[in-house]
């Protein structure tokens, strides 16, 4: 801080034009590094109640729309898909790997093809589904007007189901923290956790790391 403020009475007394540059450090604010309370994130026993209630939604209405969340939430979660990615999936973006994995094929940041994986068990039901229900070149992400399913709809939809599963946390972007978090407290190697999010950079996927070791911290000092 200091350092700042004398770079910039350096520059007003030494430039050639005359300008002054007066700043009030105190109301300048630093971003610092991610803490662990701004990683918002499911807990195990969230998840549970979030899948049971995309379960029964599905039972209770077997209609287009249920599938739809259901599908929607669990790409995030279970396959680490950005909202603007899940959002724009299709049937044909999905591909058998083997018997356990699908592979999804996926228009990521900066406009790059990429390729995420998921399990088959957790989106199965799901895709069984769609395949009797539209074309392999359709997205899936439709309103029951069959428009395509915008972002500011689906921050709805999903905190609409957070609250039937009494969860009062929100938003889009928690499910794929989740994944992350879920991988780290397993000891999944950080490289592999990369790979899985798609992060150029791997101080970015360090983050998820750092807030384990603080929960790690924090549960030994309230032991």
């Amino acid at each position: 801080m200091r350092v700042l403020t004398s770079f910039f009475s350096f520059i007003s007394d030494n430039n050639d034009d005359l300008f002054i540059f007066s700043f009030d450090m105190k109301k300048i604010r630093f971003r610092t590094e991610k803490s662990e309370e701004k990683l918002n994130y499911l807990n195990e026993n969230e998840i549970i109640r979030l899948n049971n209630v995309l379960e029964k939604e599905k039972a209770k209405k077997e209609v287009y729309n249920s599938f739809r969340n259901s599908l929607l939430i669990k790409l995030m979660l279970y396959g680490g898909l950005r909202i603007s990615e899940a959002l724009n999936v299709k049937l044909c973006d999905f591909e058998e790997v083997d018997d356990e994995i699908l592979k999804i094929s996926i228009i990521g940041k900066g406009g790059k093809e990429q390729f995420a994986f998921i399990k088959k068990e957790e989106v199965d039901d799901e895709l069984e589904y769609f395949k009797e229900n539209i074309q392999d070149s359709d997205y899936i992400m439709q309103t029951s007007t069959g428009k395509h399913l915008n972002r500011s709809n689906a921050f709805l939809i999903v905190n609409n189901i957070y609250a039937k599963a009494l969860i009062s946390k929100k938003g889009l972007h928690l499910l794929r923290h989740t994944l992350a978090m879920r991988l780290t407290a397993k000891g999944t190697n950080l490289v592999v956790i990369q790979k899985i999010l798609r992060h150029v950079n791997l101080n970015t996927t360090t983050i998820y790391a750092k807030a384990t070791n603080n929960t790690v911290k924090a549960a030994l000092l309230n032991n």
